[in-house]
Order: C-alpha cells, then sequence, then structure tokens
C-alpha cells in the first residue's frame, strides 16, 4: 500500500512541474510521441520559459554562475560520502587553486567554465545533467560548444542525449511508463595540451528530454602514480531559436533551413538543411521515412527517423547520376580539417556507386573537383558509418552522388551527415579514395601498409599488427576503438633482440605528376612509453617519418633518396598522442615508418595507430619533432656527415668513425639509448706528441640570422684521454666561399671530471658579415688532440636562439 502510496505522489508531482511550466499536460502526454503535433505545435512548445534550451557562459569574476544545469546531480558527485559536485565552477584566475586553464574559451582571465577535475571523480564516467528540454523541430537544433581537456587520464567527453523513464504514454484506458533512453550525440577526445576546441552538434528528438555531457576518466593510467587532469566547458549553446526568423525561413524555402554553427550537418528529419539537388545531374535525391520494397531501401532512417535517398525504380536506367549538394564551407585550418561522418545504407540486388566528391570555389564556378570516397555494390540490410578527411585552401562544397545499378532494386540513402574538427582515417578502408587509400585505423588488416622484404637489408625486425591488450604493457588500449581489444602496429621484438635494432614500414608509392608539388599533411597518434626508467635515463627507442624516392632507392638511407619529415625519441607519455608530419615530394615516392628500439630493459611501448592523409600545408606536430637536415643521433650510420682529414699525415684510423661494441673508448655507452653503439669519436695517440686535427662535416644548410629565424645548435659530448692540448671547436662554414666563425670551443681540461661522460653542449647559429643572411653553410666539428679525443651524439637544431652551453665553452671574439 505504501509503495503505491509513493509511486502515485511521485508521478503527480512530476505532471504537475510540467503543467505548471506549460509544457506536458498529462492529458496531451501522447502527442509527444506523434510527428504531425510536433511539427503544429512547435512554436508554442519551443519559445516555453523553463523548457527552453539555454546560452551559458557561466559567469565572469566573482559571479559565476552555472546557469541551468545540475550540478547537484548525483551523477556528477564525486563523492557519495561528501556530496561535492565533481563539476564545479571555475576561472582562469583560480585556475591554479581549483584547476583548469588559465583562461576562458575567450581568452579572459576572469572568464568562466565549468571544470571537472579527474582527481575528483571515483566513477569512470562523471555526468552533467541539462534542464529538462522540450521535443525539437523536425529541423533539429543545432547545440555549440567550447570544450578543453587536459592530463593522462582524462580520456573522452561526451554529448549524450537522455529520455526520462518518467514519461507516460496513455493508451485507450492503460498507462505505462516508457522505457528510458540514452543516445551518442557526439564524442571527442583532445591532444592540444589544453587547447579550447569548439564542437557543433545537430540533433532531433520527438519527447522531452535531458542532454547530459560525459565526462570519461581512464583509471587504468593512474596504476603507479594518481595522475592528475581535466576536463572544462564553456560557451555552451543547446539551441536557442529565433521563432519569427525561422517560421520565415520555412515559409520562404523548407528545404533550405540551415544553423550556421551546423553548416553542412543533417539528419533530414525536416529538409535538406541547406543541402540542394544538382541541376545538371539526371534524377533527384528525395526524403524518405522508410522504404516500401521489401528488398532494397532502408526501413527506416539510421537513428532519427528521416534520411535522403535516390529512388531507383521506373523510370531510372542504369547510369543515371543524382548530386546532393552542400552548402558552400569556408576553407579550413591548415592544422585541423574537418572529419566527414555520414551514414550509408546501400541494400538491394541493384545497388550501383556512392561517392563523395569535394568541389572547390564558389557554386556556379567551380575551379575543380577531388574524389574522396566511393562504394560500389551492395551490402547488408544495415546502415554503415563513412568517413573521410576534408581539407581546402579555398571556399568549397561537398557532393554525395549516387549512381543507378544495374536494376531497378538499387535503391542508396544517406543520413546523420556531420563534419567534425580534426582529420581521420577514411572508413570503410575500401572505399577510399587514389588519393587516400594509406589511411588505416589497422582494425581489419594493414590496408596496403608493408614490411621491408629480406632482400632490401634495410631492417632487422618487422612491424607487427596486434591487439593493444598483446603489448608489453598493462592497461594499454588502441587508440580508434580505445579497447584493449582494438588492433595497433608495433615494432616486433625478439628474445636475441639488439640495441639499434629496427623496423621499417612503408605505404603504398604515391603517384606524383611529373613537373608538380605533392604537398600533403599525414597524421597518426603514437604511443611512446617507457614506464621504468633505466637509471643510466631513457633508453626506449624512436619513431621516424620518413619519405622514400620510388625509382631512386637503393639500401640504406642517403642523402636526395630518404628525407626525414618527423622523429622523436624515448618515453613521450602514457598516453596516444597526435602527430603531424609535412610532405613535399616532385617524384613518386612512399612514405616510411621506422620503429627502432633502445636498450631499455623494462615494459616499453612503441605503437602507432589511426593514420590519415589530406592534401595542403600544415605545420609540425608537435614542435619538437621537426627534423633538421643536419641532425643526426648516429644510431646506425653517419646520416649525412663525413670525416675529413686536414692534413696528409693524420693516420686513417684517426678519423671520425662510429663507435661499435668491439671498438669504442672507455667502454662509453650511446647518450640516445644507452647501447654499446650509437655514436661517432675520434680518439689520437701520437708517439711524437704531434697535434692532429680532424673534422666532422655536415650537409648544406640554411643559416639563421639576418631576416630569418634564429637556430640552436645542440649536441652531447665526451672527452677521453690525457692530453691538455685535446680540444673540440663547432664553426659554421660557407659552403661557396670557405670562410668560417667558429660558434663553439671546449678543452679537456676546462671540463671538472676526468671521466668521459656525456655533457651537453649548445650554441647559436646566426650569420656575420661574412653569411649572408639565407646562405648555404655547413657545421663542421673539428677536433685537436695529441693523445686524447672526444666522442660526439645526438645533433639537433631547433628554431629559435639560444645562449652557449657551457658558459666556458663561447669563443673569445
Amino acid at each position: 500500500m505504501s509503495k503505491t502510496c509513493l509511486l502515485v505522489i511521485y508521478f503527480l508531482a512530476f505532471v504537475g512541474h510540467c503543467h505548471g511550466d506549460n509544457i506536458l499536460p498529462a492529458d496531451r502526454a501522447a502527442d509527444v510521441f506523434n510527428s504531425s503535433s510536433v511539427v503544429v505545435d512547435r512554436v508554442a512548445r519551443q519559445t516555453s520559459s523553463s523548457m527552453t534550451p539555454s546560452q551559458c557562459s557561466f559567469g565572469r569574476g566573482r559571479e559565476l554562475t552555472g546557469c541551468d544545469w545540475n550540478l547537484t546531480d548525483v551523477e556528477s558527485v564525486g563523492s557519495i560520502e561528501s556530496h561535492v559536485p565533481a563539476w564545479q565552477l571555475s576561472s582562469g584566475r583560480t585556475s591554479y587553486f581549483r584547476g583548469g586553464p588559465s583562461t576562458d574559451a575567450s581568452g579572459d582571465q576572469d572568464g568562466g567554465y565549468l571544470l571537472m577535475d579527474t582527481l575528483r571523480g571515483v566513477a569512470e564516467t562523471v555526468k552533467l545533467s541539462s534542464m529538462m528540454i522540450n521535443a525539437t523541430l523536425p529541423e533539429g537544433r543545432c547545440v555549440v560548444f567550447q570544450y578543453a581537456m587536459d592530463g593522462p587520464n582524462a580520456d573522452r567527453l561526451r554529448l549524450v542525449l537522455r529520455q526520462s523513464n518518467q514519461l507516460v504514454h496513455q493508451m485507450a484506458n492503460d498507462t505505462v511508463l516508457l522505457m528510458p533512453r540514452r543516445e551518442v550525440l557526439w564524442e571527442g577526445r583532445s591532444d592540444a595540451s589544453d587547447k579550447w576546441l569548439t564542437a557543433s552538434v545537430l540533433y532531433s528528438h520527438g519527447q522531452p528530454h535531458q542532454l547530459a555531457f560525459e565526462a570519461v576518466v581512464d583509471h587504468s593510467v593512474q596504476s603507479q602514480r594518481r595522475l592528475r587532469g581535466h576536463f572544462v566547458l564553456d560557451n555552451v549553446d543547446l539551441g536557442t531559436w529565433k521563432e519569427d526568423e525561422n517560421e520565415k525561413a520555412l515559409n520562404e524555402n523548407p528545404d533550405t533551413l540551415m544553423v550556421d554553427p551546423c553548416l553542412g550537418h543533417c539528419n533530414f528529419d525536416g529538409g535538406f538543411c541547406g543541402w540542394s539537388n544538382d541541376q545538371d545531374d539526371d534524377f533527384d535525391w528525395n526524403l524518405g521515412r522508410g522504404s516500401l520494397n521489401a528488398v532494397t531501401g532502408p526501413i527506416a532512417g539510421h537513428l532519427s527517423r528521416g534520411y535522403a535517398y535516390i529512388d531507383s525504380g521506373y523510370p531510372r536506367r542504369p547510369g543515371d547520376r543524382a548530386r546532393l549538394l552542400s552548402p558552400s564551407m569556408e576553407p579550413t585550418d591548415p592544422d585541423r580539417p574537418l572529419c566527414l561522418r555520414f551514414w550509408t545504407h546501400m541494400f538491394g540486388n541493384g545497388i550501383g556507386m556512392l561517392k563523395v566528391v569535394q568541389l572547390f570555389g564558389p557554386p556556379g564556378s567551380d575551379i575543380s573537383n577531388r574524389e574522396l570516397w566511393s562504394l560500389t555494390g551492395g551490402s547488408s540490410n544495415n546502415w554503415h558509418q563513412g568517413q573521410i578527411t576534408v581539407s581546402s585552401n579555398m571556399i568549397f562544397r561537398i557532393a554525395f552522388e549516387a549512381t543507378t545499378g544495374r536494376n531497378h532494386l538499387g535503391d542508396i540513402a544517406i543520413d546523420d551527415v556531420s563534419f567534425d574538427d580534426g582529420p581521420c582515417p577514411s572508413a570503410p578502408q575500401a572505399a577510399a579514395a587514389s588519393t587516400q587509400q594509406n589511411d588505416c585505423n589497422f582494425e581489419t588488416d594493414e590496408c596496403g601498409w608493408t614490411n621491408a622484404v629480406t632482400r632490401e637489408n634495410v631492417d632487422d625486425i618487422d612491424w607487427i599488427r596486434h591487439p593493444a591488450e598483446n603489448s608489453r604493457l598493462q592497461f594499454v588500449k588502441d587508440h580508434t576503438t580505445y579497447t584493449s581489444k582494438g588492433y595497433v602496429m608495433s615494432p616486433g621484438r625478439s628474445p636475441v633482440q639488439r640495441p639499434g635494432d629496427r623496423a621499417w614500414l612503408f605505404s603504398r608509392p604515391f603517384n606524383v605528376t611529373s613537373g608538380k608539388m605533392d604537398m600533403r599533411c599525414m597524421t597518426f597518434w603514437y604511443l611512446m612509453n617507457e614506464p621504468i626508467i633505466d637509471p643510466t635515463g631513457p633508453s626506449l627507442g624512436s619513431l621516424r617519418i620518413y619519405t622514400r624516392r620510388e625509382e631512386t632507392f637503393s639500401g640504406l638511407p642517403m642523402s636526395g633518396q630518404m628525407v626525414a619529415v618527423w622523429r622523436l625519441h624515448n618515453h613521450q607519455a602514457g598516453v596516444w598522442k597526435m602527430g603531424r608530419a609535412l610532405i613535399q615530394q616532385t617524384g613518386n615516392y612512399r612514405v616510411v615508418i621506422e620503429g627502432l628500439w633502445g636498450s631499455s630493459r623494462g615494459a616499453g611501448s612503441i605503437s602507432i595507430d589511426d593514420i590519415s592523409f589530406y592534401e595542403g600545408s600544415c605545420s609540425t606536430h608537435p614542435n619538437q619533432a621537426m627534423p633538421m637536415a643536419t641532425e643526426c643521433n648516429f644510431d646506425r650510420d653517419m646520416c649525412s656527415w663525413r670525416s675529413i682529414a686536414n692534413a696528409s699525415g693524420v693516420r686513417q684510423d684517426n678519423d671520425w668513425r662510429l663507435a661499435t661494441a668491439a671498438r669504442r673508448p672507455a667502454n662509453l655507452p650511446d647518450h640516445t639509448f644507452g647501447a654499446p653503439s650509437g655514436y661517432v669519436y675520434f680518439d689520437v695517440f701520437s708517439q711524437q706528441n704531434r697535434q692532429e686535427v680532424i673534422r666532422l662535416v655536415g650537409p648544406n644548410m640554411t643559416s639563421g640570422g639576418i631576416g630569418r629565424p634564429r637556430l640552436c645548435l645542440t649536441f652531447w659530448f665526451a672527452a677521453f684521454g690525457a692530453g691538455d692540448t685535446t680540444q673540440l671547436r663547432v664553426l659554421m662554414m660557407d659552403s661557396v666561399g670557405g670562410s668560417e666563425k667558429e660558434i663553439w670551443m671546449l678543452r679537456v681540461v676546462q671540463l671538472e671530471s676526468t671521466r668521459p661522460d656525456w655533457n651537453f653542449g649548445q650554441a647559436e647559429l646566426e650569420s656575420d658579415g661574412t653569411n649572408v643572411s639565407g646562405q648555404e653553410v655547413r657545421l663542421v666539428y673539428e677536433g685537436r688532440a695529441s693523445n686524447g679525443g672526444f666522442a660526439v651524439d645526438d645533433i639537433t637544431i631547433y628554431q629559435g636562439g639560444c645562449k652557449t652551453r657551457p658558459k666556458f665553452a663561447t669563443p673569445i671574439s
């Protein structure tokens, strides 16, 4: 009896709340599920005061506000005992007290935002719920927000739709309780290091509902240390509508109502959302809600009611073409292209072809076009997701082009089109255009990426495709599915593995038109994790990206044949990070991914996932991964450096040479990985006590200085031997005239330790009157000794100036 009373009281309280806001009187509860009633009452329902979606920037200064977001929701509480909300208000000025970024999304230090510190939440998923929101218009609601996330355990942020089980549906004399519904509308991950990003989501729903942000915390990365991270939200707009303007737009053209933040997004529930049929094709795309033919077409949209489709029935003939054109879209950011996602239904005996084509230039003056994606033939009677990276330096449009097949059983449908921020691998891989065929998420196979054949003799081990759970680390997940069952690629391990063993992974060829420059960006996700650092220092290994000219390659990488475009060494982070490299080539080429193991004795991982290519320019990410022509860590060869003696009497065995396990000075280990080899050195012993001069000369490079960014040369050096006159100089030499300038000099007697330990050195590269800005120069390491020598390793050049280190190595002017 008491249970029944409690249930009735709860139900009356719920209905009273809704009725009080003129939203859902009990006698109209059934209307919510009738699509026609939603259309009739859309204005009245959309403008209801407390149920209208709100815009919120969360205040400023001391007047921070959570607007209508439920911060005290039991599902957002970080600790059940303390009932402290996991989501809290914060600002840039209090970021070091409460956490979060130093400014809000607009760059205001006093601006407010919502913060979820990962140390506050005990659950894997921490929710933040909105107020109750009315049924949307058929055209949907555009949700726009800005977000950022930081920290190794800040996994994902989701926007979900939740339908409460408190809604009732009256049928005849019965009252039934609806089942709750949860639908993921958007999911994002970030490697922007706390950079604010913007997301837009278009959705439609026929019943009152809530929207909720879900912050997903990965507690598995806290197995060794409890690490801090956070999620932040700002400028959340849940799609407030201007009813008069929308009504006017609907009356003028019902098919082109568009909300700018969601430009190009469409679920086809209330029209084409600004998409339009091409006037120069053979027939048109239509809107549908369910096929009347049992052997072709979908029975319903992907998640919503409507979809767009081509009718392959009479009077269509094989080869007829229909094109659906997007609104004109602005050029994309070079570093942040768009990911076009959509769902396709291609079921039937006579399915033809579906293409995605990018058209460049404003409407009516298309300059050129590029095929991005195409799929031919039928598939199962299900919706399947497709995706492709879209980039452009000019205004463009996207076209869905459907071609009829061999008979009238070939209806093709699309649904839930969206444009998300950031690149994505083409999916399914079989649909990728020729320029995108090297995209891969490795879930099915290697997508045409291959290991080097044995006869090339360029590597020692192979790359292996394997489930993430098979790595040497615990709690590893892939990047695509973020599960332990997802697949990644890693260099193989062997029982007799030696430091310096490497694996090369080759892409399919990129064919370049003669006389043209191919410029494209390669993005990928990498995991370089060495959880246990050896006492001698990090020694995991390296990951490098090269381009290889297809027609000139033979043997090991050499100048003019292999060009490094990206590289990182040793431990980077315990989570997946995004990498980006710029590729510029004038001939046919392949991309080569090199994984090289160091001497690490602990469990470590070097893995890659989700490779994607897109046309255009971009910057290297992270910045420190940009290689320079002169850099070398000497792990297998001397790169493009060569040893030159300054006098004819110098003995040949006194040259700069690569250290080996059998021949190295004072058993000095490699600096890069702690291996027994992998650096260069010279070692002089003269019975006549005659000082010999030995030079290590690098390849041509462009100097810094006047009119150009300054550069910083860094390297590691070790001194050995008993000769007091032993010294090492670094010179900048004019490649044409031969003039030289000393930029760094050190004598062995200046070092405090007599042991051959590695020391850090650096010097700024800039030109003076003898080197005009931009002139080709070479770097020279000049060793002088009669009894002793120097070792050098890890020569690297960075953008920007620097001070000489050690300070006493500054040349005397």
